[in-house]
């Protein structure tokens, strides 16, 4: 795993993230509106963002939403940036060691971490993902098939995998989930959408 120091302020405002919130603005809201007509008959569902950034999809979940939100993320940075009314909901930590009981949170989010591991701790991960949810992981799957593809179109220094869509879910399978959905994002991303059987 990438220490979270190397996520710091030249990373989140060079390269393809020169002007980070900007991204996130494109595609938060779309996004935010997905999860929430996946999980509509569920208001007060408790969700979990591995990986949140500055926690602006998870501001607006619990903002407009109503959802009750915690976020886990590996920068220190990236969590002073977030906004001051899910701050403090906010933990530091990472996806290989995750500070929460299996089943914790009916829905699991986790955008963009996996790209960051080692090839060999990706299974790890994913075991993780779906320890903690009860009940939906949505996951994100670059819409490029391989690290080369991936680093031309949308460099990232930091970046050191990339599965194909077919190659993630199945290994999700391999835990007990199942792909019930995916919708793309504006950021040129395949969000998947898993539930535990």
């Amino acid at each position: 795993m990438i220490p979270g120091k190397k996520f710091d302020k030249k990373f989140f405002s060079s390269g393809v993230y020169e002007n980070y919130q900007a991204l996130l603005d494109s595609w938060v809201g779309p996004v935010a509106k997905r999860i929430y007509q996946t999980l509509k008959n569920k208001p007060v569902a408790k969700i979990l963002d591995i990986g949140c950034g500055f926690g602006t999809l998870l501001a607006e979940l619990q903002n407009k939403y109503h959802f009750s939100v915690v976020g886990l993320e590996c920068s220190s940075y990236a969590i002073r940036k977030a906004p001051a009314s899910i701050k403090k909901k906010i933990k530091i930590g990472n996806i290989l060691k995750l500070p929460f009981k299996k089943n914790s949170f009916e829905v699991v989010i986790c955008f963009d971490v996996i790209f960051y591991l080692n090839p060999e701790e990706v299974i790890k991960a994913i075991k993780n993902l779906v320890d903690v949810s009860e009940n939906y992981i949505f996951f994100s799957s670059l819409y490029r098939h391989s690290l080369e593809a991936s680093q031309r179109y949308n460099p990232d220094p930091l970046r050191q995998n990339v599965l194909s869509k077919k190659g993630y879910i199945g290994h999700f399978l391999k835990y007990g989930v199942k792909l019930i959905d995916h919708f793309y994002s504006r950021n040129g991303e395949d969000i998947l959408i898993f539930k535990k059987k």
